[in-house]
């Protein structure tokens, strides 16, 4: 079911509107469809309540502050971590982005790119001080590396959503083009696995497995506006093959069936991406696509309160960590906390959810107020060259704080110059 939009809520950073619903180069809105608009949302919240539920912070037998993941500690379990959501969210990117152009998308992917410069900035600042005052970076440092780190995905999500147009025409070949993509994906792989290449070989992967999701959003949207398309026999197939693909490559391939890195010495599916990364995204879009129907039906039912959810689920994504970092450091100035895995800790769990999405909503709000500085526009005679300009200073910042963060000085100036940059060049306008 298509829901149209006639106006835009205004709320905090808007995702659902601002992102799931593009405008048109005429001024026009795209319909939305809920399952779309739920995909969206939920993947986001569901990586936020991933990252706290696997995050231990507690104090270990000498009374010092400790950190650990589950995964790390119960590795028997990182088979779960290919539930990951992030997939289920590039597909619905590909979906609503499927007829943006640089012009239309350069709008809303500079409101993203501005509040991660927010983030990026302070964070900097506070990491900069430290290695100033100290000499070293140390728990502040640390804490700028965590919170930083959910900005990876605009690395990918920002050219994906400015090229959504082209990238949904090449979407209208989807066994050569995303063919195309694992079988690359699959040459990368061998020559670092089998071959012994250095790693760097690798990175070209990650614009393939995260496009992967991307086109098949685009291709699904074609097909499910053209009508007659069994999109759950369509999906089945997608996640049945995915899975036994995905659990070929794990017996026989060596792959570890993990997209997050928290178990050390095995093989890493996200620095950078590999073919089983691209698997399992075509194992998630199944699944959405199998469960599409259901969620267009609670999105009638609960319009306003996925439109709710969806003006927070950016900016409860973003600042997450930071929450995170900053309550972490309540317990490290000497709060008291329960040792992991005790009925103490189990019976604190709400308490710390609540306590680190209270921080959270801080900064959500807090935040909400520099929406009108953040997406002004800026009047100029060359919008093309300086949009093309900030898209690639957009990039660059991201993948800076994914691969690096501001743990030291030039890396904090860089990637604060790199999102202030891209958050100005992508404000032109003719």
């Amino acid at each position: 079911m298509v829901c149209s939009v006639t106006d835009t809520p205004r709320g905090i950073f808007r995702p659902t509107a601002d992102l799931a619903t593009p405008v048109r180069d005429d001024g026009t809105m795209e319909r939305r469809r809920g399952a779309i608009d739920a995909a969206r949302v939920g993947s986001l919240i569901l990586v936020v309540f991933g990252h706290l539920t696997l995050a231990v912070i507690d104090r270990g037998p000498d009374g010092d502050l400790r950190g650990a993941n589950v995964l790390a500690l119960h590795p028997g379990l990182a088979w779960l971590a290919m539930l990951a959501p992030m997939p289920m969210f590039f597909a619905a990117g590909g979906w609503a982005n499927a007829t943006s152009t640089l012009a239309s998308a350069a709008p809303r992917v500079r409101l993203l790119v501005g509040l991660g410069a927010v983030v990026v900035t302070a964070w900097s600042v506070v990491a900069m001080a430290e290695l100033v005052v100290s000499g070293q970076g140390g728990l502040l440092a640390d804490g700028a590396r965590i919170a930083t780190q959910p900005l990876w995905f605009l690395a990918a999500y920002v050219p994906c959503a400015v090229f959504g147009a082209r990238l949904a025409r090449m979407a209208q070949r989807p066994l050569a083009i995303v063919g195309g993509c694992l079988a690359l994906l699959a040459v990368f792989d061998l020559a670092r696995f089998v071959f012994d290449a250095p790693e760097v070989i690798g990175w070209p992967g990650f614009y393939l497995a995260w496009t992967v999701p991307w086109l098949l959003g685009a291709w699904w949207r074609r097909r499910w506006e053209e009508g007659g398309f069994d999109e759950r026999r369509f999906g089945a197939a997608l996640a049945v093959g995915g899975l036994l693909v995905g659990a070929a490559l794990v017996g026989f391939g060596g792959y570890f069936p993990s997209l997050i890195d928290a178990v050390e010495g095995e093989r890493s599916n996200t620095t950078p991406p590999t073919l089983f990364t691209a698997v399992a995204a075509i194992t998630q879009v199944g699944v959405l696509m199998c469960v599409a129907g259901v969620l267009d039906r609670v999105a009638v039912r609960r319009r306003r309160l996925l439109d709710r959810a969806g003006e927070l689920a950016v900016g409860v994504y973003v600042w997450h960590l930071t929450a995170l970092a900053l309550c972490a450091g309540l317990l490290a100035a000497g709060v008291w906390a329960p040792t992991r895995f005790g009925w103490a800790w189990w019976l604190t769990r709400p308490v710390w959810f609540a306590l680190v999405l209270a921080v959270t909503m801080v900064f959500v709000l807090a935040t909400s107020a520099m929406r009108p500085l953040l997406e002004r526009p800026r009047r100029t005679s060359s919008p093309h060259g300086q949009l093309v300009a900030g898209v690639m200073a957009s990039t660059a910042g991201a993948a800076a704080v994914g691969l690096v963060g501001p743990r030291e000085v030039w890396a904090a100036l860089a990637a604060t110059a790199l999102f202030i940059a891209g958050w100005y060049l992508l404000g032109a306008s003719a």
